[in-house]
């Protein structure tokens, strides 16, 4: 195989999900396509969480083996005093008729970490900021931002500001000051290499559980 080919498949390999043994494992900080008996699946392993997905569905059974959804949180909840930091910061910029962004931080040493990024250009349509630094053993889980007044729909720059490292993505919008998360509009994604599957969201599911 020509060495180009070779480096592109060693950053998203394909492989076939076996019939008669386990799965190979997947290495923390890689993301792989397999191949099963239903489709195409994706798996992306961080250290804060392990995910496997369907991207394609066949039409007739393959010869392959069968897969499972998995989300497993390494990190376990996200901090709902994070979310109602990001939805004061959103309901604050929204007076100002400006966009705003925010970052959930997870380390397994230092644990939890809200860090609003350097912002270089912010408007009602957009927000601009220098990309952190991550150092030590710090990932991002949540990117966060808030579309001000407008209605909370990820944009052609979200996704390509998604592309990347697997993590969850939210967007406020319909932001007032002194609404409540259950008054504006929001929307929640799980990103994994540019591929875009929406959840639930998981402070919503947490409340229902009475967690």
């Amino acid at each position: 195989m020509n060495a180009k080919d070779e480096i592109l498949k060693k950053q998203l390999p394909t492989l076939m999900v076996p019939h008669h043994e386990p799965l190979p494992p997947l290495l923390e900080g890689y993301s792989r396509l397999l191949m099963a008996r239903d489709g195409l699946w994706i798996e992306s392993k961080t250290a804060w969480g392990h995910f496997v997905r369907p991207l394609w569905r066949s039409k007739r059974v393959l010869p392959y083996g069968a897969l499972t959804q998995v989300e497993t949180l390494y990190c376990k909840s996200i901090p709902m005093a994070f979310i109602e930091r990001f939805l004061h910061q959103a309901n604050h910029a929204a007076e100002r008729s400006v966009e705003t962004i925010a970052w959930i931080l997870w380390s397994p040493s230092k644990g939890w970490k809200y860090l609003v990024p350097e912002i270089l250009l912010q408007t009602a349509v957009r927000v601009d900021y220098r990309w952190p630094d991550l150092r030590d053993d710090w990932s991002l889980v949540v990117d966060l931002h808030s579309h001000g007044s407008l209605p909370a729909r990820f944009s052609r720059d979200d996704d390509e500001s998604d592309v990347g490292f697997p993590h969850f993505s939210v967007v406020l919008g319909h932001c007032k000051p002194g609404r409540g998360l259950e008054e504006i509009d929001h929307s929640l994604r799980l990103c994994l290499c540019g591929y875009y599957f929406e959840e639930e969201l998981p402070w919503k599911r947490e409340k229902e559980r009475g967690l």
